[in-house]
């Protein structure tokens, strides 16, 4: 009798144990936050998650992406994509990283730069023509949803209870449609 107490007392405890430990479980989470700290997305993220932002240089007037993994808490750079290096792009490898030439794009690869936050200003339909794309949206325009305001962009760590979907409406719904970006001159 006394064996069948303590297992019925485990097994009712185990749930309560389960949440506790939940509680307590910390997990990264992606965030795009607006002017005034307005949150405009959230959603937990697991290690490799990626996140590439996608824009037309103001000089050189072709497109740039940057492409940002998830790993240990932090935003790194894993690739820069450009097609001119001129007006300030990148022009030589990172010391710690690798340059790819597909003839298409100039691939910048590592680099070892990593944030908790950084701001992503967004341009218009003329200038920046900014496209952000997230697993599993997909390619969105950003210019026409945010144009001229300043995002921040960031991983966080905090409590898997906490950490939900907030607002994923706005990207499902964020518009797409925005040809491939053509040109670019080395």
């Amino acid at each position: 009798m006394k064996n069948l107490s303590q297992c019925l007392f485990l097994m009712l405890s185990l749930p309560i144990l389960f949440l506790a430990a939940a509680a307590g479980w910390r997990v990264d989470v992606f965030q795009l936050e607006g002017p005034g700290g307005k949150l405009i997305f959230q959603s937990p993220v697991s290690v490799g998650h990626r996140f590439t932002t996608r824009y037309i240089h103001s000089v050189e007037l072709t497109p740039v992406e940057d492409e940002y993994k998830v790993a240990g808490g932090l935003l790194w750079t894993w690739e820069e994509r450009v097609r001119s290096t001129n007006a300030g792009l990148p022009f030589d490898k990172p010391r710690y990283g690798r340059f790819i030439d597909t003839g298409e794009w100039m691939i910048f690869q590592g680099g070892r730069m990593s944030w908790k936050e950084y701001y992503y200003r967004i341009g218009n339909n003329r200038i920046g023509r900014n496209q952000v794309m997230l697993e599993p949206f997909g390619r969105r325009n950003f210019f026409e949803l945010f144009a001229g305001e300043r995002l921040i962009v960031r991983i966080q760590k905090m409590p898997l209870i906490s950490a939900r979907f907030y607002r994923a409406d706005i990207l499902e719904n964020a518009p797409m449609g925005v040809p491939p970006i053509e040109g670019g001159s080395r």
